[in-house]
């Protein structure tokens, strides 16, 4: 077995993917930018897709599995590289502590705070790291935001909302399943839907730039006929900080051309300040509107790139950052216990929309 942290010698650090859906090329495209990593097996249900992948990404065809156990059997490894659906995370990040390998997962990292402490304490005995590929933190926006709020560019922030709203999951019409339910069909059944598929992204980024949350109130809804989980929701983050967060979401509101977004787009997001505003607009070619007793300040918040290679940066960077603290030992920011914090707010969410109540969270990153 080899280890990543304290080698020496010029071997790059070796990593296998367990999952080859849609989001997989993302990743093996991100890993294919990142120096000293090689990604040399591959495993998915579908053998076929797997094998697809492992032609485009020029992985030996003996090196590709339908059974992840035999992977981790066979393979010689630093780590793996998780991208398969939520349910299945427990299973595949055990099997890779028990085999001494270390663990980046997908989101949402679990299906209950529950599992997500049982996946932790197996990494934790085995010695090996877990982190969480949290990429929406690590778009190139929000680290610049993140400066900026550091350097007190509008003062203490007291107000920070994210809000949109769009027609993804309601009927097409021309009679076809809506796209999240043609590349990712498990979510119909998903009983947690756009606050753990997707809003957990926009509270990690609130978390990333405000700190802890507090205490947590919301309220969710469903109107596509496509789906058991919710489609909409509304959640009002209190953090320790003092000020408020808005997360107000809906896959389920009809709207115009002009309001629809591509992946990669800024999301629309504003942080109020006691000295001034800044808000990101994603309508307006992406810029970020800055305001204070100056003046008003635009400027790109995306320049010298499209939507879609700043979405594939976003990957490099998580990815790279994951890599680089497995070399060095130091702390990732996305460990699995500090993304505790932003399930636990999640999970939170729904305990409050199911009983119309207050949520209040405890320290969970202290597991």
């Amino acid at each position: 077995m080899l280890t990543a942290v304290g080698r020496t010698g010029a071997d790059p650090l070796r990593g296998a993917l367990l999952g080859c859906g849609s989001i997989a090329p993302f990743h093996l495209r991100a890993w294919a930018q990142i120096e000293g990593v090689s990604i040399v097996a591959l495993a998915n249900r579908t053998v076929a897709k797997a094998e697809a992948l492992a032609e485009e990404f020029s992985i030996a065809p003996g090196h590709v599995y339908g059974d992840y156990h035999k992977l981790l059997d066979n393979e010689e490894l630093d780590f793996v590289d998780i991208a398969t659906a939520p349910h299945i995370h427990r299973q595949q990040v055990v099997a890779a502590a028990e085999h001494g390998v270390h663990v980046l997962c997908q989101k949402p990292f679990a299906t209950s705070m529950e599992e997500a402490r049982a996946m932790i304490a197996a990494c934790r005995e085995r010695s090996v790291r877990c982190v969480v590929n949290e990429n929406w933190r690590w778009r190139s926006w929000y680290r610049e935001l993140k400066q900026m709020l550091d350097q007190g560019t509008v003062g203490k922030p007291r107000y920070a909302r994210f809000c949109h709203r769009s027609d993804g999951l309601l009927p097409r019409p021309d009679g076809s399943l809506p796209a999240l339910l043609r590349v990712q069909p498990y979510t119909a059944d998903m009983p947690h839907l756009i606050l753990y598929e997707w809003g957990i992204h926009l509270i990690d980024v609130m978390r990333f730039l405000f700190g802890e949350v507090e205490s947590v109130y919301a309220c969710t809804g469903r109107q596509s006929p496509f789906v058991k989980g919710e489609d909409s929701a509304l959640v009002t983050l209190r953090f320790h900080a003092g000020m408020i967060g808005i997360v107000d979401i809906s896959w389920a509101t009809p709207i115009s051309d002009d309001e629809r977004l591509v992946r990669g787009n800024l999301d629309p997001f504003v942080v109020e300040g006691d000295r001034g505003t800044i808000e990101m607009d994603p309508f307006h070619e992406d810029l970020f509107i800055i305001t204070t007793a100056d003046g008003v300040q635009r400027r790109p918040a995306r320049p010298l790139s499209t939507p879609a290679e700043a979405y594939q940066a976003s990957y490099v960077s998580a990815q790279n950052h994951f890599a680089r603290c497995l070399l060095s030992g130091e702390p990732a920011e996305n460990e699995a216990t500090d993304n505790m914090g932003t399930l636990g707010a999640v999970f939170a969410a729904y305990e409050s929309a199911v009983h119309n109540q207050v949520v209040c969270l405890g320290d969970e990153r202290s597991y």
